[in-house]
């Protein structure tokens, strides 16, 4: 694989990776740590992604094995919340991926995302890819913070609409 198409890899599949690792129970200081874990120990091991249709499954297993690794160590940073609830996470993901978890969903929260107005786009990108809170937020776009969450409110609902309007139109 190219440096380009792994470079492609990483944009298209950072955010919803960045999203597993939370979920799985990382601390939220921890989360780019672990998801940049996992890129690098994909780009070592892309040998072994036999279809690129199935790269977010495959990220994602990088990723638990990372988080259950953490876990493991004793170390005095700690970069898991809480150890139990992480091991029952852990556990669930597992599971087959469906839901909020599925491509699809991550397809769908895609476009949704892509069609929302520039100003609702930079505050859901900032919140969620690039990790800001709303108080940077608030300082990149010269609004209050309070207004940033309210902002960010209305934009999940708005896509929480978007996404489960297109899932309904393609599923049979």
């Amino acid at each position: 694989m190219q440096r380009k198409e792994f470079a492609k890899l990483v944009l298209e599949h950072q955010a919803q990776l960045r999203m597993f690792v939370r979920m799985l129970g990382a601390m939220p200081d921890a989360v780019d740590d672990l998801a940049q874990d996992a890129f690098v120990v994909a780009y070592e091991r892309i040998d072994t992604l036999d279809d690129m249709e199935n790269a977010g499954p495959w990220l994602r297993s990088i990723a638990r094995n990372l988080v259950r690794n953490e876990l493991r160590k004793s170390s005095r940073r700690r970069r898991v919340v809480n150890a139990s609830l992480s091991e029952a996470m852990l556990a669930m993901s597992n599971e087959p991926v469906t839901g909020p978890w599925s491509e699809d969903w991550f397809t769908a929260l895609r476009a949704c995302v892509d069609r929302l107005p520039g100003h609702g786009r930079a505050l859901v990108n900032g919140r969620y890819t690039r990790g800001q809170n709303a108080t940077q937020l608030a300082n990149e776009t010269e609004m209050t913070p309070v207004a940033v969450r309210q902002a960010l409110s209305r934009l999940r609902g708005l896509l929480r609409n978007c996404v489960e309007s297109r899932l309904a139109e393609a599923s049979p």
